[in-house]
């Protein structure tokens, strides 16, 4: 009897150690099922130029001064992961102590001779660039020009050391598209005989070019007492480029950047002409980032002589209306 409860407990604590090993195969422990962080993108905007912009330069009429400078979205092996657009403002003013050079011209040039913008005397101006993201980093080379133009009838009023101008060059960055500081007017100076609005919305990017595209929009405005008959736009756009056009003729578009517009035809005085204190409207589908203004702007009807031109662009807009 001893021997077969001796065997019992034997056989119960087998079951046992069994049931215990069974249930110890079942059990899991996980650490850390998931764990994850995120960081902002690289976003890169540097210049290099201050030590060209010397002080104290002497200037006399018919010289030229020149100052260079760069941004770039880069920094030693570090670029941008994001698209960028930036815009540089450049401050023309009197030295202080001084009184500023009144003929002097400030233009601002890219390295092959275009004038990107420009004043004349003091004030302040800006130029809009962009840098479309990319695997390899990006420079943009500016050219800053000052000219003393020769007038002998006021540029003796500018001589000795009592006369100098200074400009200031301030730089933003942003990942979306930046327009001008100064508000648009909401009515163009009645002085003005046509006024153009140039509109271009945000760009995109076409999913099987890989190009940015977006969309452009063209508003003449007649402001004189006098139709303008059969009109004709000219202008020159040197990086973006527009590849089609509604509602207008795309009659050039050159290799130079240098387009010409012309009334549809349609044989409808609403369309084919500009009455006196009416617009008209054109627009298309462009490549390029949009934030470039159009330049060297001509206006011309069969019946009228244009040349008190107002010039406006807004860019980067959700839509055009």
């Amino acid at each position: 009897m001893k021997k077969f409860a001796f065997l019992l407990t034997l056989v119960l604590i087998m079951v046992s150690s069994i049931a215990a090993g069974t249930l110890a195969m079942y059990t899991v422990s996980i650490d850390k099922l998931a764990e994850g962080s995120v960081v902002a993108k690289e976003f890169i905007f540097v210049g290099e130029g201050t030590e060209t912009f010397q002080q104290g330069l002497k200037i006399a009429p018919t010289e030229i001064v020149q100052w260079q400078f760069k941004v770039k979205n880069y920094e030693n092996h570090v670029v941008s992961e994001t698209d960028m657009f930036y815009k540089l403002t450049f401050n023309v003013e009197a030295l202080l102590g001084k009184s500023a050079i009144e003929p002097l011209t400030v233009a601002v040039k890219d390295l092959n001779g275009n004038v990107l913008n420009q004043v004349s005397g003091v004030g302040t101006f800006e130029v809009l660039g962009s840098f479309p993201l990319a695997v390899n980093g990006q420079e943009q080379d500016y050219l800053v020009e000052i000219y003393w133009p020769a007038d002998e009838g006021t540029n003796i009023n500018y001589a000795g050391g009592n006369y100098g101008t200074q400009i200031n060059v301030n730089a933003v960055a942003s990942q979306i598209p930046l327009g001008a500081t100064n508000p648009v007017p909401e009515e163009p100076s009645p002085s003005k005989q046509v006024s153009i609005r140039y509109q271009t919305t945000i760009p995109w990017q076409n999913g099987q070019s890989g190009h940015y595209q977006y969309e452009y929009k063209i508003t003449l405005t007649n402001h004189s007492t006098e139709p303008i008959d059969h009109w004709k736009l000219r202008f020159l756009l040197s990086t973006d480029q527009l590849i089609n056009s509604w509602n207008a003729k795309l009659v050039s578009n050159t290799t130079n950047g240098s387009y010409e517009f012309l009334n549809p035809g349609y044989n409808n005085q609403s369309t084919d002409s500009i009455l006196p204190g009416q617009s008209v409207s054109f627009g298309g589908l462009a490549r390029g980032m949009g934030t470039e203004e159009i330049q060297n702007v001509l206006v011309s009807g069969s019946n009228i002589n244009i040349t008190n031109i107002e010039l406006i662009c807004e860019f980067g807009k959700a839509s055009l209306n």
